[in-house]
């Protein structure tokens, strides 16, 4: 019973690290195009995508208080009516900030930006949001910094930290064209977008690619949004909780058979 102690307080002590370091950071969710929760989103050709991937984003950040960035003149606070009543049916308190800052974000759940134009002190503040535990939806495409070339060079070092890179250049023709969905949440088999660029995973980072899509034009399976981690799976052990595990078992397995070899048999 003694031996079995031992092999349950090593398992729930490595899960307790797991779980602690799993929750010592929010999710970072990256998407190249601001139009994608608008509510020229929620128009007949797109809403059953929309719907879909807002119900993932919202199972996935959790909490009930969801702040919203109206700062930028395309998605205003106009455009996410139809976004602000799904996240209230789904249980969630909406307010909204023309502005960002840590603290501002402090005391929310989730933050929602909508391509908005992001100074140095403004990114370190979503980094510090990010890394004590807040959940982040951030979107490019909104044409703030002149070019989507310029638009990669201020986001990708912050991308970076997440494992995530947004590409240089605009791509799909004028005005909103349909994404069909190569990989992404169930349901959301098409997105709408505009002038959005890509968001890839870096090949050494810990980024993944969440959100994949095809154009009728081109590009074809390219990377819409991506995370910082994998949405939609939840209660899978981290390489680090994998390697604290397995340092449990061994740690027990050595103690019972130090116990075998020193025992007395019977005569």
């Amino acid at each position: 019973m003694r031996t079995f102690g031992i092999l349950l307080c090593g398992v729930l002590g490595s899960l307790a690290v797991g779980a602690a370091t799993a929750a010592s950071a929010g999710v970072l969710v990256a998407s190249g195009d601001e139009w994608t929760l608008s509510d020229y989103a929620y128009g007949a050709t797109y809403q059953t995508g929309t719907t879909a991937f807002v119900q993932d984003l919202a199972t996935t950040f959790g909490g009930s208080n969801y702040l919203l960035l109206t700062g930028n003149g395309n998605v205003s606070n106009g455009q996410l009516t139809q976004l602000t009543a799904q996240l209230t049916a789904l249980g969630k308190t909406v307010q909204t900030s023309a502005t960002f800052s840590l603290g501002i974000a402090s005391g929310y759940d989730a933050v929602f930006h909508f391509g908005q134009g992001f100074s140095g002190a403004q990114f370190a503040d979503l980094d510090a949001y990010v890394s004590g535990g807040g959940d982040a939806y951030v979107s490019l495409g909104s044409g703030w910094y002149g070019t989507a070339a310029a638009e990669a060079a201020a986001w990708n070092p912050f991308f970076a930290d997440y494992g995530l890179v947004a590409g240089s250049s605009w791509f799909t023709a004028a005005g909103f064209v349909d994404a069909t969905v190569t990989q992404g949440p169930v349901g959301a088999t098409n997105l709408i977008w505009g002038y959005g660029q890509s968001i890839e995973r870096l090949p050494a980072g810990n980024g993944v690619s969440y959100v994949r899509g095809s154009f009728a034009g081109g590009p074809q399976d390219i990377g819409l949004v991506g995370s910082s981690q994998r949405l939609g799976v939840a209660g899978v052990p981290e390489p680090g909780t994998w390697a604290m595990m397995i340092m449990g078992f061994g740690a027990a397995g050595a103690m019972m058979r130090r116990r075998r070899h020193g025992a007395v048999l019977p005569a």
